[in-house]
């Protein structure tokens, strides 16, 4: 080490002004390069945010519970529908493609809350009677012929659960009934049958 100083001594009584103040001017910059590095420099540090992953935990999806109705009559699409529990009238006329041009949209109640297994009748214009029908489908104590289920058309006399499933497929197929004297026209209904059912439905 000492010979290495000796001979840049040398070099420096040697050299011109000049060299000698470049020489001192890299030296100088070693030197603060050397005090950089062994004192330490902090870096700057990246923080990222945390990207929520599908996968972790209280991301995963959960899927609604759903249910199944049957809408018929006066839709585009009429058919049997999964919709989400809570779901109202309204969401199966959209599932069912919406109104035909001849429906008669006061025959339900888009609002209504559904529940499973239920069939919605959406009426021609003209059909829908003029006396006040529940949630079942009778009318004070009458089973409606276009709003009636299977099971309370089956509570007629004579009426059995073949008879019922032709009367649900004549109201399907002609848009409801219009009038009680169209239940004639459904096959196995006779006069004798129709004077003892007549008392007991309504539209």
């Amino acid at each position: 080490m000492d010979g290495l100083l000796a001979k840049a001594r040398g070099f420096l009584r040697e050299a011109s002004p000049s060299r000698k103040l470049v020489l001192l001017l890299i030296a100088l910059v070693a030197l603060a390069a050397l005090l950089i590095n062994s004192l330490g420099v902090d870096k700057p540090t990246v923080v990222s945010s945390p990207v929520p992953s599908s996968s972790g935990f209280g991301q995963s999806s959960v899927n609604s519970p759903t249910f199944y109705v049957h809408i018929v009559g006066r839709v585009k699409s009429p058919g049997v529908y999964s919709l989400n529990v809570g779901s109202r009238l309204f969401d199966a006329v959209v599932a069912a493609g919406g109104f035909l041009n001849d429906a008669d949209q006061g025959s339900v109640n888009l609002a209504r809350q559904l529940t499973d297994g239920e069939q919605v009748i959406v009426l021609k214009l003209g059909v829908a009677g003029t006396e006040s029908v529940n949630s079942s489908g009778s009318v004070l104590g009458l089973v409606s012929l276009n709003r009636g289920t299977e099971a309370e058309l089956e509570s007629l006399p004579g009426v059995g659960p073949a008879l019922a499933g032709r009367i649900i497929d004549w109201r399907q197929a002609n848009g409801g009934f219009k009038r009680k004297e169209d239940l004639l026209q459904v096959g196995g209904i006779g006069d004798k049958l129709f004077s003892g059912l007549s008392k007991l439905i309504s539209l």
